[in-house]
């Protein structure tokens, strides 16, 4: 047991974060074990390559104006751990995080005992999300997939409304190398009687709508035609002839928002649009070309799917601007294949490093771009003191290196 947060923070961290498998049924098992009851809450599973923390946050903030108490599960954290588990947007205190990790740790200790083999990480931080808001009796629960979807600790519950985002090609080694393999994954999450929505692109849906009438399952498809975009910045877009403004920058968010509205109107036919318009125009979600400092943007743009939505969002909302991009990424990523795309639309790139104990160096790619600059802090600092009138300074590349730049720079 543990009486500082950061000593119970270090222990699960600590834990392998996923174990091999080929079922839930240790999940399950541990499941049983807590007799939750989830039952008089609404649950939303949010799966997909990109956009599911942007979805969960438009949701979030929705169903906040219409005045419910919703839990929000999502990973991994930007600037502190806390983040993985909120409620109605806010933090879990650091005395609950507390007081939940020595639950679940003498959980752990005494499920190893019964079952034989301990949990892994992720299996634990999805339990202390699930106990906490049975605790707390929230109203919904919106629980964003860790990875994949078939074989994610998440999938143990059957969820009222199923969503996936856009399809990419990410965590190949775990999910498959091609965009049928991975969407046939994240189509786990699927199950009898359940209510799919979707954004993917009209070359999966065959697959989908095939999936989707084998386990017995109903699917609507986001139609872009119905989608008319209205302005870059603030972004703005008529959909069903309704107008909608978010916070997020990118063309790609408007189909994210898109899947919130229908996703609210499925489960909440009470809300009304002006509610569903004032939440999205209030959502926000930290490390998505947001704007740190005047001209400054963070975002985590981690793979080549997102780089490439990045890529359209800069031309086309920065379009009359000088782009400098300052990237580095962990070398588990295709990170030559992002900096490809980076060079699309960036007019000045520079390679950094950021302390990580899983940071690979990357410095063999610097000959890929203008620039190599070790330390990210004074890459930083040059950087920004030299930005002038029409530039605009990106910071890209690892989650985990935005999360350390975000840290640095609002010096949290």
């Amino acid at each position: 047991m543990f009486n500082q947060l950061r000593d119970a923070i270090t222990w699960i961290e600590s834990q392998l974060k996923f174990k091999p498998k080929s079922d839930l049924d240790r999940m399950h098992h541990a499941y049983d074990l807590l007799h939750l009851d989830l039952s008089k809450m609404k649950k939303i599973h949010v799966a997909g390559t990109n956009g599911k923390g942007s979805v969960c946050s438009y949701l979030t903030h929705i169903l906040m104006k219409q005045g419910l108490k919703v839990g929000v599960y999502t990973s991994p954290y930007l600037l502190v751990f806390n983040e993985r588990i909120k409620i109605n947007f806010d933090n879990i205190p650091d005395q609950d995080l507390l007081n939940l990790i020595n639950e679940i740790y003498q959980f752990n200790l005494e499920f190893e005992a019964s079952y034989g083999e301990s949990l892994s990480f992720f299996e634990l931080m999805t339990l202390m999300a699930f106990i906490y808001y049975a605790k707390e009796k929230v109203d919904v629960m919106v629980i964003e997939v860790g990875l994949g979807g078939r074989l994610d600790a998440t999938n143990i519950l059957n969820y009222d409304l199923s969503l996936i985002t856009s399809i990419g090609l990410d965590h190949m080694k775990q999910l498959g190398n091609t965009l049928e393999s991975i969407a046939s994954n994240k189509l786990g999450i699927l199950k009898l009687h359940n209510h799919l929505i979707t954004t993917v692109s009209k070359d999966l849906h065959p697959q989908f709508i095939k999936h989707a009438n084998e386990v017995g399952a109903s699917i609507k498809f986001i139609e872009p035609k119905l989608i008319e975009k209205i302005s870059d910045v603030p972004l703005k877009f008529l959909y069903k002839n309704q107008l909608y403004q978010v916070k997020l920058i990118g063309t790609h968010q408007i189909l994210n928002a898109c899947l919130a509205i229908e996703g609210i109107h499925y489960l909440y036919q009470e809300i009304s649009s002006q509610t569903i318009k004032e939440g999205l125009s209030s959502a926000l979600w930290p490390g998505r070309l947001e704007e740190i400092k005047p001209r400054i943007y963070l975002d985590a743009a981690h793979n080549t799917h997102a780089m490439e939505a990045l890529k359209i969002t800069f031309h086309e909302a920065f379009k009359n601007n000088k782009i400098t991009v300052l990237f580095s990424a962990l070398g588990d990523k295709d990170v030559s294949g992002m900096l490809k795309i980076v060079k699309q639309f960036a007019d000045h790139i520079v390679l950094t490093t950021f302390p990580d104990p899983r940071f690979i160096p990357i410095d063999h790619l610097k000959d890929e771009v203008d620039e190599l600059i070790e330390n990210p802090l004074s890459a930083y600092q040059i950087l920004a003191s030299n930005l002038k009138q029409h530039e605009v300074l990106l910071i890209t590349g690892s989650l985990h290196f935005i999360g350390y730049m975000a840290s640095q720079i609002k010096g949290v």
